[in-house]
């Protein structure tokens, strides 16, 4: 579970095996008690969409994924950094990609500036700032 808060954010741990349906049991787990009628189901579902509108690759084993429901009251962000690499398929541009940091943005329609999470947007220039961002204690 939560291992650090990283710019306020909390930082959580998928230890071995990695596959997709543990990564979403743990994104539901964590934000459920924030987010009450989040399942793994559904947050796979809204993955899935928002991965079909473009690509969620940015690069170095990262991979933004996006929760957007009228069922977030409020943006947050979780962190996940896997013990091992996920095959990543992207619906978007059918590459398969190594991933092992993963920033899920839990987003409220109705939060139009974005200012939950732009700071650790900003993280996410660079290898060394998303590494730094993802330091485990």
């Amino acid at each position: 579970m939560p291992l650090k808060k990283s710019s306020d954010v909390p930082l959580v741990s998928l230890e071995d095996p990695v596959n997709q349906k543990r990564l979403f049991e743990l994104i539901a787990k964590v934000l459920q008690p924030d987010i009450p009628d989040l399942t793994p189901a559904s947050v796979e579902k809204l993955v899935t969409e928002r991965e079909r509108e473009g690509e969620t690759y940015i690069g170095y084993g990262t991979a933004i994924l996006h929760l957007i429901s009228e069922k977030i009251a409020q943006t947050m962000v979780l962190l996940v950094k896997t013990e091992s690499p996920l095959n990543w398929h992207s619906d978007y541009s059918g590459e398969v990609h190594q991933i092992d940091k993963f920033v899920v943005l839990a987003i409220s329609p109705h939060d139009q500036n974005g200012e939950r999470f732009r700071p650790v947007m900003q993280k996410l220039a660079d290898e060394d700032s998303i590494n730094q961002l993802f330091e485990m204690e």
